[in-house]
């Protein structure tokens, strides 16, 4: 069995922990909820879509700029990337059908590039009319919003949670930090490493797709690598 650590500071957590609910890190003072799952995050639904990195076809999904990714098996299987420098952001994959609700997660690892500038995650409900972002980037810190036109037309990112740190995520490169967020009518939960980082509600869109989304510098090239991409049910 793996230990069990903090989602807030890393440190191991003591045994008898693994037989409680509610459990508090001895070392940050976080608490947080173990599910059944034996993870400090909230009970999860059923799988309805799972991603093998390790292969190049993996049904359901539309992998996105092939000539800029790599399949790579093991445990986890990776799929990485590089990427050029580009103002926008680039798509790596998404799926195949529209989705409604539906509780997303994936672990994210920045392998190199400019750690300022860097980011990566999730666009939801993403149709040529826009939709919603949420994005952490190697310097543990995290944003989200929606996409709108504007009066030319053109979608526009508006944040309704702008830039800020958060304790939860980890900075730096070569390490993972895992974004989970939960779509379920008009209500939306992020969670950073297991940790409640925001919720909103919005009633802007309710169907599109969900794309792994990366933002590399305008100045320098990116490489990341997303493991372990999970699509299931929103918990009851």
């Amino acid at each position: 069995m793996n230990a069990l650590n903090c989602p807030n500071c890393g440190a191991a957590m003591p045994a008898y922990s693994a037989k409680a609910e509610v459990v508090s890190c001895d070392f940050c003072g976080t608490s947080f909820r173990l599910s059944n799952t034996f993870t400090p995050e909230p009970d999860m639904g059923d799988l309805l879509l799972g991603a093998d990195f390790g292969n190049r076809i993996m049904p359901g999904w539309e992998v996105v700029n092939e000539d800029k990714l790599t399949f790579h098996k093991g445990s986890p299987s990776e799929l990485r990337g590089r990427f050029a420098p580009q103002v926008n952001s680039y798509y790596a994959l998404k799926s195949s059908g529209l989705l409604d609700n539906f509780d997303a997660s994936v672990s994210i690892k920045f392998t190199e590039g400019d750690k300022e500038w860097i980011r990566a995650g999730f666009y939801t409900r993403f149709t040529p009319a826009g939709g919603y972002g949420f994005m952490v980037s190697a310097q543990a810190s995290y944003v989200f919003g929606s996409f709108v036109k504007d009066e030319k037309g053109e979608l526009v990112f508006q944040k309704m949670m702008a830039w800020a740190y958060h304790s939860a995520l980890k900075p730096g490169l070569n390490i993972n930090n895992r974004l989970r967020v939960m779509c379920n009518g008009d209500s939306f939960r992020v969670y950073l490493n297991g940790v409640l980082a925001g919720s909103f509600k919005d009633s802007k869109f309710a169907l599109g797709k969900l794309h792994l989304a990366v933002e590399p510098s305008a100045k320098s090239t990116m490489e990341i690598a997303f493991s372990d991409l999970q699509l299931r049910e929103v918990p009851k």
